[in-house]
């Protein structure tokens, strides 16, 4: 397996597990990626750590590695949606990046609702450096993160940016020490995760809808949602199956 999970209480910690290639994505990885995720998002976790084996996050693309086939977006066009899954799915996610950070695992970072980065960590677009347009949602989520000109600026002029810069651009909103980057990522999870599922699943549901909504049609989804949460807990609830069936 080129994708691991592992189950933490209320936490999945899921990793590109390919340390030797310093976790370049190939065909196959986004395939199994893209399965892992629709089997998390069905899960009862309430929060996903997504980091990568080793010295490295990833560094993008396999340029150097064995390529089985050629992809077609009959196949692909699945597997696109690991980005989809990692901003929509129920649990909170978070992406703990260290060493490289590019292109297509970039993608998947900036759809995480968190970017948590350690000291080391490097980001870079990279798409433009190998001839293609980009792929995983990267210009959606950039453009949403940094503001459209800085994204332009990342995008069109693909150059290595350290953590400092990331986070004075809000690419990420928290940096660690290297040797601590992974512990402290899973206690800031597992606080998220101390928290009643139902609630928690209907904010993230809340995020979700602000950004495709205009004003008075999202205050009318969030309220519907509040008063729904307000009704759980006077019942004792927070089921989990009730949260994931209100969560879109």
């Amino acid at each position: 397996m080129i994708v691991s999970t592992e189950r933490r209480d209320a936490v999945t910690v899921v990793t590109l597990d390919r340390p030797e290639r310093r976790n370049a994505v190939t065909i196959e990885l986004c395939e199994e990626l893209h399965r892992t995720l629709l089997d998390v998002a069905a899960s009862d976790a309430r929060a996903v750590v997504l980091r990568g084996a080793g010295d490295h996050f990833s560094v993008g693309a396999d340029l150097d590695g064995p390529h089985s086939d050629a992809g077609t977006l009959e196949r692909l066009g699945p597997v696109y949606h690991a980005a989809t899954l990692l901003h929509t799915m129920p649990q909170v996610t978070i992406a703990a990046v260290h060493g490289g950070c590019a292109g297509a695992a970039m993608g998947w970072a900036c759809a995480c609702d968190f970017r948590f980065a350690s000291t080391g960590a490097r980001f870079n677009t990279a798409f433009l450096r190998v001839g293609v347009s980009g792929d995983m949602g990267l210009v959606w989520s950039l453009s949403r993160l940094v503001g459209g000109a800085r994204a332009r600026e990342l995008l069109f002029f693909p150059e290595k940016i350290g953590a400092g810069e990331a986070l004075r651009h809000d690419l990420v909103t928290r940096v660690f020490e290297p040797d601590a980057l992974h512990a402290d990522v899973l206690a800031i999870a597992h606080r998220l995760a101390a928290h009643d599922s139902f609630p928690l699943r209907m904010m993230k549901a809340n995020v979700v809808s602000a950004e495709t909504s205009a004003m008075a049609e999202y205050v009318e989804i969030e309220s519907a949602r509040h008063l729904h949460v307000i009704a759980d807990s006077a019942r004792g609830g927070f089921a989990n199956a009730t949260g994931r069936s209100h969560a879109r």
